[in-house]
């Protein structure tokens, strides 16, 4: 949206702006919809300044410096191929976030551009090219007899999953991840837990329940560079996003099985994918897709590690049936629990990954985010690091999909002109605005990114609801109204 104030009067153009942003608990939510340009508009507009952060601090270091960077860049249109619909996406986060924030680097002497968004979109894939420390990552699928006795899950499958991620010396990580919440205009809806920049999905779930997140591999490497690349995480995006990714007419397990398989892959992954017991395909509702680019893939189930009970699953960095299994504490940990006590629900889920999780440590890596996902339930608990606090060693903020669900209204934000019965009484307004309605409603403040802010309307007469605004900055602002009145809609006002 591109707004002109001109002689005290407010007037705007739609520019087709599809995001905003909100708070749940401690968790700040990106609601993104449209096409995949429009959606990607939104995610630069909005995050362009933590984007322009992330890569100057985080992902140099990460990387190892600017010259790796720049190997990067002039490496990754040989052997990668991104997908239509991120090339749309990163042409959208670029023109958004150049509206937001100037894209020139003096880090890097350039403008930020998409290639830039390609590579950082890529770093799985890419780190078998530079040595990129802490990425590690655990998970616990359950299902079936080990989730009978619980109250809430009653046999349902849920996961539980640490994102071990480096933390750069500066903690630049730290108070970037995001939910993301996307309503695509052709396809599922799915959520995906990242960071500004970020295509792909290294932790997500749809709309129907099917849910994928991503552990790097332990065989490492590249030898085979034909066919090219797809990123792995764009692959797991594509499984949950299309209506039908294998063709056989219906969504279920095997939409994610073949979008992580069907392309050539630059590294070594173990990507968990658990979906609601009625999506299994006659198959348990949990399996890891093993895949790298020496082997290929393979597909690991609860039977292959007949020390624990056939409903579950434990998922660290190493792969099982591809090659034979190496040490690892944590899994050896998890599979020790296991053993003990079968018996699963989805507290004690969240308990695994908080043994196994590790406090952010700069310069190294830590916790950055733990989460269970509940797919029968379309539900998620989630939690973010902080410096020196492990994610999982917080409790979870629980979120159902309809507290995501719809993300936006269908209807839009229609400026110019104030909803019927509804009117604001002085624009531009300061130090307090006041509006006339009808009939019992609510009111409050938003931003531009569509963040609710700390300023409470109360009823001043009949009729009259007026809200102190002078402790905000100048600029444009959002009035949000609804109620069993007339007086619903939005409306923008200008603070001088």
């Amino acid at each position: 949206m591109k707004l002109l104030l001109c002689a005290g009067m407010l007037v705007s153009v739609m520019m087709g702006y599809n995001g905003s942003v909100e708070s749940i608990g401690e968790i700040e939510v990106v609601n993104l919809w449209g096409t995949w340009s429009e959606m990607g508009y939104a995610h630069g507009r909005l995050l362009g300044p933590d984007l322009m952060q992330l890569y100057e601090g985080y992902f140099l270091e990460l990387a190892g410096g600017t010259g790796n960077v720049e190997m990067l860049r002039s490496v990754y249109g040989s052997y990668f191929t991104v997908p239509d619909e991120f090339r749309s996406y990163a042409a959208g986060i670029i023109s958004g976030a150049a509206d937001t924030v100037s894209l020139y680097s003096n880090v890097y002497g350039r403008d930020l551009d998409t290639l830039d968004i390609y590579i950082t979109s890529s770093v799985p894939d890419l780190s078998a090219m530079v040595d990129m420390p802490g990425l590690g990552c655990s998970s616990v699928s359950a299902w079936g007899g080990a989730t009978a006795g619980d109250p809430l899950l009653q046999g349902e499958p849920a996961v539980s999953r640490n994102l071990d991620y480096f933390v750069d010396s500066g903690e630049t990580i730290l108070g970037m991840s995001r939910l993301f919440v996307f309503d695509p205009h052709q396809g599922h809806s799915w959520v995906s837990v990242s960071f500004p920049g970020f295509m792909g999905s290294l932790s997500g779930m749809n709309e129907e329940g099917v849910n994928a997140t991503l552990n790097m591999g332990n065989y490492q490497g590249t030898s085979q560079t034909s066919p090219s690349f797809v990123p792995i995480c764009m692959a797991i995006t594509l499984g949950l996003s299309r209506e039908d990714f294998d063709g056989s007419g219906s969504h279920d397990i095997q939409d994610l099985k073949s979008a992580t398989t069907v392309w050539n892959r630059a590294n070594s992954y173990d990507i968990h994918i658990t979906v609601p017991t009625g999506l299994a395909a006659g198959m348990d509702p949990a399996v890891v897709t093993e895949v790298n680019n020496h082997l290929g893939h393979a597909f690991r189930e609860a039977f292959h590690e007949p020390s624990t009970d056939s409903c579950s699953i434990i998922l660290t960095n190493h792969h099982r049936v591809l090659y034979s299994p190496v040490p690892c504490y944590r899994y050896q940990m998890l599979l020790d629990s296991l053993a003990a006590d079968p018996a699963v629900t989805a507290e004690r889920l969240w308990g695994f990954m908080e043994a196994v999780g590790y406090t952010p440590v700069p310069g190294n890596g830590g916790t950055l985010q733990t989460m269970t996902f509940l797919p029968q339930q379309r539900a998620v608990g989630l939690a973010f690091a902080s410096s020196g606090v492990s994610a999982a060693g917080k409790d979870p903020q629980w979120i159902q999909w309809n507290d995501l669900y719809p993300n936006h209204d269908p209807q839009g934000i229609q400026p110019g002109s104030d909803p019927q019965g509804f009117r604001i009484l002085q624009n531009p307004a300061g130090p307090s605005v006041r509006i006339a309605v009808e009939g019992p409603v609510t009111a409050s403040v938003h931003d531009l990114s569509g963040r609710r802010l700390d300023a409470e309307f109360t009823q001043v007469s009949p009729g009259i609801l007026s809200a102190d605004i002078s402790a905000l900055p100048g600029g444009i602002y959002v009035i949000s109204v609804s109620g069993t009145g007339s007086g619903t809609g939005l409306a923008l006002f200008v603070h001088l």
